[in-house]
């Protein structure tokens, strides 16, 4: 805990300086640059102190600590350090108990797969269950269990479902159709070898806008004219995903 105390210190200072140093730079990714520099010259447990005192310092306002927030922000939402360094930088921060430094360095997907992980009643108004008891519930044969768990958003309860017998295909539709449901469980429903292949499936696959548009272009390539048509009547196809079922469309000459 001394060694903790005395990093802790020596961060304070060191921020400082490490704020006049990017708000003097003239170009915001001079800054992310310069910040990723800093950060991989320094062990996991420096630099998660530091990013700490950055975001803490940041968010209270005023320069220069505001231009330095912004320059932590960006650079891990441009995942401009290796995963490695950032996956240690994270879990440093998660043994010292800096919560600012790991609302920085978490992801949307991992923010959403806390959330998902958070107990949930199976019933409105019952009480929360655990992750654990929602992934041996998804085991069941109980049919009305099991269409309660279709909104689950977590992707063990997802993968467990896939592979219940139990589990028909107009359920699994139900959970490829959903607004609500996270890319990571739509990308689990197309690669399962159960309902992954289905037409129906991957109809909705692509119609769903929680779908990555990288993914939904390349099923337009799987689907046949008739699947093609019944899409391209959707008007709220992502532009992009519009002109790449049209150009399919168009007769061969």
């Amino acid at each position: 805990m001394a060694d903790e105390a005395l990093v802790a210190v020596a961060t304070e200072v060191d921020m400082r300086q490490v704020a006049s140093r990017l708000a003097s730079l003239p170009e915001r990714g001079m800054r992310v640059a310069k910040l990723a520099e800093i950060l991989s010259a320094r062990s996991p447990a420096e630099a998660a102190w530091l990013l700490d005192a950055l975001a803490t310092a940041g968010r209270a306002g005023g320069p220069p600590f505001d231009v330095s927030l912004l320059a932590a922000v960006d650079l891990f939402g441009e995942e401009r350090l290796p995963y490695e360094t950032q996956r240690a930088i994270f879990e440093a921060a998660e043994t010292l108990g800096l919560r600012a430094c790991m609302d920085l360095l978490l992801t949307p997907e991992e923010i959403a797969d806390e959330q998902a992980a958070e107990p949930r009643p199976l019933v409105p108004g019952t009480r929360p269950l655990t992750l654990g008891e929602r992934k041996s519930l998804a085991r069941s044969w109980d049919r009305n269990v099991l269409q309660r768990l279709l909104v689950d958003p977590h992707v063990d309860v997802v993968r467990l479902l896939l592979g219940n017998s139990h589990v028909t295909e107009d359920d699994i539709l139900r959970i490829a159709t959903a607004r609500h449901a996270s890319a990571a469980v739509l990308g689990m429903v197309l690669r399962s070898r159960r309902f992954g292949h289905t037409p129906r499936i991957r109809r909705a696959l692509v119609r769903n806008p929680r779908l990555p548009l990288a993914t939904a272009l390349r099923l337009v390539g799987l689907l046949n004219r008739q699947e093609l048509e019944e899409i391209d009547r959707d008007p709220h196809l992502p532009p992009r995903l519009a002109v790449a079922i049209r150009r399919r469309l168009r007769p061969v000459l």
